[in-house]
């Protein structure tokens, strides 16, 4: 619930959509138009989708958040 109650304060909705918008546009037209290293190009939701899992994947690991779970997770092992 605290992780949930962090991402909607401040505006972190609007920034996920915002930043998956981003990220639809630079996987476009760089990886795809201009260097042709994937076959198509991805849609908006498939760009919030990798956002979605980027953000999961790094929580996990602790990048950026010091208070993560993956700092929780470390002091139990």
């Amino acid at each position: 619930m605290r992780l949930l109650r962090g991402v909607i304060t401040g505006g972190g909705i609007a920034a996920f959509f915002f930043f998956s918008w981003i990220l639809e546009l630079l996987w476009n037209s760089i990886l795809f138009e201009q260097l042709g290293l994937v076959p198509t190009a991805v849609t908006y939701w498939q760009a919030a989708g990798l956002w979605f899992f980027v953000i999961i994947l790094f929580a996990w690991v602790g990048i950026g958040n010091p208070s993560g779970f993956g700092s929780k997770w470390r002091k139990h092992c």
